[in-house]
């Protein structure tokens, strides 16, 4: 009975995954588009200030006034990084899509085994979203990268 309740909280990290990674994607999608919005605009209306106060000596004050919107623009694009919260986003993205992957991988080789899911393979699961949620995505490829080897062998051996 123990075995099917490990069993079971590996499928529903498995299901938590696949909402994280749905979330992540969502908010990678509303930052790329937070930094259009504001990017875009503020290069347009630098340019506009800019010929426009080349103009004509009565045009400066429209010139002034579309140069502090681009300039302000420019600040909340400076203050809000819209473009670090987007590779943020993509990278948890990604590693919870790994993390659900891994899930599902468990789950498969149990069943497929007919045995239950080793509770320190659960361990291991969780201790990966811990990382995820605490922002530790570098720790978390190299150990995946140098301790999968070793996790692998001694599972074969």
């Amino acid at each position: 009975m123990a075995d099917d309740v490990v069993g079971s909280k590996v499928a529903d990290l498995q299901a938590e995954c696949e909402e994280q990674a749905r979330k992540n994607r969502f908010r990678r999608q509303f930052w790329r588009f937070t930094h259009a919005a504001l990017g875009l605009p503020a290069a347009v209306l630098a340019g506009i200030s800019g010929a426009t106060g080349l103009s004509s000596a009565d045009a400066r004050i429209p010139a002034a006034v579309l140069a502090l919107v681009s300039a302000g623009l420019g600040a909340a694009i400076a203050f809000l990084k819209p473009d670090v919260h987007q590779r943020a986003a993509h990278a948890r993205r990604r590693a919870y899509l790994a993390l659900e992957v891994e899930a599902r991988f468990a789950l498969t080789q149990a069943a497929s085994s007919s045995a239950p899911v080793p509770l320190i393979v659960y361990r291991d699961l969780l201790e990966r979203r811990r990382m995820i949620i605490a922002g530790q995505l570098d720790e978390l490829v190299q150990r995946i990268t140098v301790g999968g080897a070793t996790a692998e062998a001694d599972i074969s051996e």
